[in-house]
Parts: C-alpha cells; structure tokens; sequence
C-alpha cells in the first residue's frame, strides 16, 4: 500500500514536472523557474496506464497556473505514455504579459512533435492590437514560432479584416500568409488574391504581396484593378501591379491597360507604364505611358500618343481622357487620316 502510494505520488510529480516544463513553458510562452499551480474539482491517476485525469466537478474547474500564463478547461489529461496533453470543453488559456487570450471547445498537445491543435471554433486574441483570429483548426508551434489556421479563417482589427481558407500567422515579425480565396478589406478598399502575404505592425497593415488573379475594388473611388499581381508599401505609399494589370471603371465604358501600374497615395495618382491602351467602346488610345489623376478621374497620355477608331487614327503630343464624361481629346500638333463609313 505505501509502495503504491510513493509510486503515485512519484509519476504525478513526473507529470507536474513534463506539464511544466512542456505544456506550460512551450505551449503558454511561460518561464520554466516559476512554480506550476495545478487545482482541479476531481483528480484521478490511473498508474497502470500512466494517465492523469483533472476533471471539473463541484463547480471547480481544472486550472493550471505558472507565472502570468494560465489554462483552464473541463477537462485537462496527461498520457505519460503516448506524451501527449488533451483538454476538452470550454478551453481558455490567458498570457496576462503578452495580452493573449486563446479559447476553444478542444485542445491536443503533442510533447514530441511540440504541436498544438485546438478546434472546436478557436478563437485567438490580442490585446496588444485589438486583433482576434479565427478558424475551424489552429496548429500552433510555440517553438516555431508560427501558427496555421485552416478553414474560414478571418483575422480582425479596428483597421482590417483579412479572409482565406488557409493562414500562417508568424507572430515575431508580425505576417501572415493568406492562401486560397484570400481576402483583405481595409476602410473601402477590399483586395482578393489566390495568395496575399501580410506584414503588420500594432494593428496595421504595413505591406503586402498579393498573386494569383488579383482583384482591388476601391468603391470610395469606384475603379476596380485587375492583374497577376500587386506590392503595397504603406511607408512609401506605393503600389506595384504588374502582369497584365488593367483598370475598370464602375459604370463606365473604359478600361485602361499597360504592362506595369503605379500607384502613390499621397500624390492621388497611378502611373501606367509601357504599351499603355485604353479601350472606350469602338475608341483606342495607345501610347508609350500614362497618368491617372484619381480625383479629378482624368488620364493623361504622352509618349507618342495616338487614337484609332474603325480605320481612322489620328496622333498628338497628349491625349486627354474624362473618365466621367467618357470622351478622349488631343492636345497639340494633332494630325492624322479620317475615313468616312459608307453605307
């Protein structure tokens, strides 16, 4: 009987110990010098198959304490065995330090591969940047230091929203990765990708890579751009979007293209750079370069400027474009060849 009862108390200190050193230092980000605090309504070790059981009864739910971090859960078990942790029913895991909040229906903690995968609608929160993520299945790899999110993943903000089917989430230098269906709305601009790559900063979008047909739909503005791919650099206030980049325009016959558009924020302007086109209706403007004045919604063509329509073309040193009024104009030194359509 006391031999059982050392042996007991022997393998609860081993799992106290694993439980410190593993699922609270490694899962919770917690330091291993602090003392591990472990209260349960009902408590049972099963030796013969090295299991220990923390179940909530009594309305005292299992809760396991070190430093700042805490977890707590319906249920908490430890297979020494299969080295593995499970939780189930209504998880919540606090860091108070870094101002994470995590919650979820049910949890699993593998000590060899050092993943942790929570489902049951995860729920993950900042409180640093007022962010919260969620999905149908979280993988979290504290020793990585990254985290996948799989299935109607949404990431909120007070200053974005992002959407997929899939993210990465590198929580040091603060990016994610957006796979299929990908999706960012920011005020009145939403941007969908096949791939959006993210890098944020207290709460902001810093800068993105978006790829795979690419999609940006400005209503404020009411254009929408269409291309293979787009970089954005909030600092700089630049867009990149090249291969095959074109512009729509929302109730409008006009469409621009070019091989590479820039975009500078302050200055309210796109340039369109290289075998520039815009299309309006039976109406061609080709020209070497272009400028987009998004506010007045007027272009500006140069670089050896011409319109063609049917069969009649006509060059001059600029040509003008009223995206609202949907007419073109040459300015200076206009000549060209004019066939008259006879029935």
């Amino acid at each position: 009987m006391i031999k059982n009862f050392i042996f007991l108390l022997f393998n609860i200190s081993l799992f106290l110990l694993l439980f410190q050193g593993k699922l609270i230092s490694q899962i919770l980000q917690a330091s291993t010098n602090e003392p591990v605090e472990v209260t349960a309504g009902k408590t049972t070790y099963k030796w013969e198959i090295e299991r220990l059981i923390l179940e909530n009864t009594n309305n005292q739910i299992p809760l396991i304490v070190q430093g700042e971090a805490s977890l707590k859960a319906n249920t908490i078990i430890y297979d020494n065995k299969k080295e593995m942790g499970y939780a189930f029913g209504d998880i919540f895991y606090q860091n108070k330090k870094e101002q994470v909040i995590l919650t979820a229906g049910e949890g699993t903690y593998n000590t060899k591969t050092k993943e942790l995968i929570v489902k049951q609608n995860p729920k993950i929160i900042s409180k640093k940047d007022n962010t919260t993520a969620r999905s149908t299945l979280m993988k979290i790899y504290p020793e990585r230091d990254y985290i996948v999110m799989i299935g109607n993943v949404k990431i909120t903000n007070t200053n974005y929203t992002i959407e997929g089917d899939q993210a990465i989430y590198y929580h040091r230098d603060g990016q994610f990765k957006i796979l299929g269906k990908a999706k960012t709305i920011q005020e009145k601009t939403t941007l969908k990708a096949d791939k959006i790559v993210v890098s944020s900063k207290s709460g902001n979008l810093e800068s993105y890579t978006a790829t795979g047909d690419v999609q940006v739909e400005d209503s404020k503005e009411g254009y929408t751009i269409k291309s293979g791919r787009l970089d954005y650099f909030k600092e700089l206030g630049y867009s990149k979007i090249t291969q095959n980049p074109v512009i729509l325009f929302k109730d409008k016959n006009i469409e621009a293209y070019a091989i590479t558009m820039e975009k500078y924020d302050n200055e309210e302007k796109a340039n369109l750079l290289g075998n520039v086109i815009i299309v309006q209706e039976k109406k061609r403007a080709y020209a070497k370069w272009g400028e987009y004045f998004i506010k007045t919604k007027k272009m500006a063509l140069s670089g050896n400027p011409m319109l063609v329509e049917g069969r009649s073309m006509f060059s001059a040193n600029k040509i003008l474009i009223d995206v609202d009024s949907e007419t073109m104009s040459m300015i200076g030194r206009g000549s060209g060849l004019y066939e008259y359509e006879t029935k």
